[in-house]
């Protein structure tokens, strides 16, 4: 069967992300005899006449499109991305009979919702190589594809959503190989990394997170000799030697990022690598010192909040005890990190604004960086979201195809605002997440990449302010 898989991400602030989660269906579905070719929307500048090309060209009997996120999740300067996703499925509807399959982690979050927006013939959410693999036979068979588990589809009115189809084990399927199906160049020419995904799962309880909807609770771990193998491919087959370990969190288990680690150091692979989703609850001395030298630059740590009252409301696991000693430790050790904090939840306050703005000047690195997010989207089937519904900041867990964000009713947005416009003043290594949508970011990114300046670029965040200051 002739497929064509369709990346829809155009979103280039702060930095364009590379497909991970469309390559894998593309290998899983190229390993089954099926012909797959790849249409990558990101760098198009007209889109529409994108996708009417490659139709064109490939005549598909299958039209797949991978939709990332919903929106930017920004409380100040929101983009909703569910509507160019309609868009792109009309586009493809202009100029081919051929079914449409939606699927991504967008799906993965409200599956029924974004069907009833989007209006595509099927989706998938979770897992999509083996769901993909047996939608595409039921259709070179002639069998209605809606039982297939991971399968979403509308009937009798009604869009009916199929128990997720899970891959059982990392190790069993084959690398992404991203860079067969897109051009990784272009991805580079920005503060670009390559994906690299060691586990899918999720066993922690974020009030606000949608990782356990989309990858389930259970950890399916790939090995470090496999991710070796993969990491070694990459490099010989296009050169790149900047990746970034997308899990959930690269170190929980601990035990799964040590043996990740010593697996690189024995084959001597030489590149640098970026662990995102740090944890403060499973970080020691021991796994910093080995990441690096396995050849870490940078780590991002997704604390949150520096308050232990605001820990427990985000139900993090860990308390504020547990990220002094990141702090302590990643300064000890010489690793920079980009601290995530996401401000606005249930009881946050001006106190407690403060107690974790205190503790990224006074605790953090020189080098450090903190990425600030005022407002949280809220997503169904969360913690969140049912703590939103009680107390009216939404009606419907239907309506979250749009954004919709929980701030507060202690904090006065404007104070929000200009309290971190006067912080970023003072320390300039603070950013906040409305400052990140600027389009001088990425004009900023590709020089800096140009010039060949080693990643990562968010260590010039103090320069990005500046300039910001100066032009606003």
């Amino acid at each position: 069967m002739k497929i064509l898989l369709i990346s829809q991400n155009r979103e280039k602030v702060p930095y364009p992300v590379l497909p991970i989660g469309l390559c894998a269906v593309a290998e899983a579905l190229e390993q089954r005899g099926h012909h797959v070719a790849m249409l990558d929307l990101c760098f198009a500048r007209d889109t529409a006449q994108a996708i009417e090309r490659r139709v064109r060209a490939f005549a598909p009997e299958l039209i797949g499109i991978g939709v990332r996120n919903m929106d930017n999740c920004d409380y100040y300067a929101p983009k909703d991305f569910v509507g160019d996703a309609r868009r792109i499925v009309g586009e493809c509807r202009r100029v081919s009979r051929a079914p449409i399959l939606l699927g991504g982690s967008a799906v993965g979050v409200m599956p029924g919702q974004i069907m009833e927006a989007v209006r595509p013939d099927y989706a998938i959410h979770g897992d999509g190589e083996l769901a993909a693999v047996e939608f595409a036979k039921a259709l070179e068979e002639k069998r209605d594809p809606s039982e297939i588990p991971g399968v979403c589809a509308f009937r009798d009115g009604a869009v009916r959503v199929n128990p997720q189809w899970r891959v059982p084990a990392l190790n069993a399927s084959g690398p992404p190989r991203i860079y067969r199906w897109v051009d990784t160049r272009q991805y580079m020419k920005y503060e670009g990394v390559y994906p690299l995904q060691s586990k899918r799962g999720c066993a922690l309880k974020c009030v606000y997170c949608t990782y356990t909807n989309i990858e389930g609770r259970l950890y399916r771990l790939k090995s470090g000799e496999r991710m070796a193998d993969e990491i070694q491919d990459v490099i010989e087959s296009s050169g790149v030697r900047d990746f970034e370990f997308v899990d959930s969190t690269f170190n929980v288990p601990e035990a799964h990022a040590l043996d990740i680690c010593d697996a690189i150091i024995r084959r001597r692979i030489r590149a640098n690598f970026v662990g995102s989703g740090l944890n403060p609850i499973c970080v020691s001395e021991r796994l910093l010192t080995r990441m690096k030298e396995t050849g870490f630059r940078s780590l991002i740590c997704t604390a949150e909040s520096a308050s232990e009252r605001m820990l427990k409301v985000y139900e993090k696991g860990f308390e504020r005890r547990h990220i002094e000693q990141v702090a302590r430790l990643t300064r000890k050790v010489g690793l920079r990190t980009l601290w995530i904090f996401l401000i606005g939840g249930p009881g946050e306050d001006q106190e407690t604004v403060s107690e974790t703005l205190r503790f990224f000047h006074e605790c953090t690195a020189p080098g450090d960086v903190a990425f600030v997010s005022n407002g949280i989207r809220i997503y169904p089937n969360t913690p969140l979201a049912r703590i939103a519904l009680r107390e009216g900041v939404i009606a419907s867990e239907d309506e979250l195809v749009a954004p919709a964000f929980y701030m507060s009713k202690a904090l006065d947005p404007r104070w929000l605002r200009e309290t971190m416009i006067r912080h970023a003043a003072f320390d300039g290594r603070l950013v906040t997440s409305e400052r990140s949508q600027s389009p001088l970011v990425p004009i900023g990114l590709r020089m800096l990449a140009m010039l060949g300046v080693r990643k990562p670029f968010w260590r010039f965040a103090p320069i990005l302010n500046r300039v910001m200051r100066l032009v606003s």
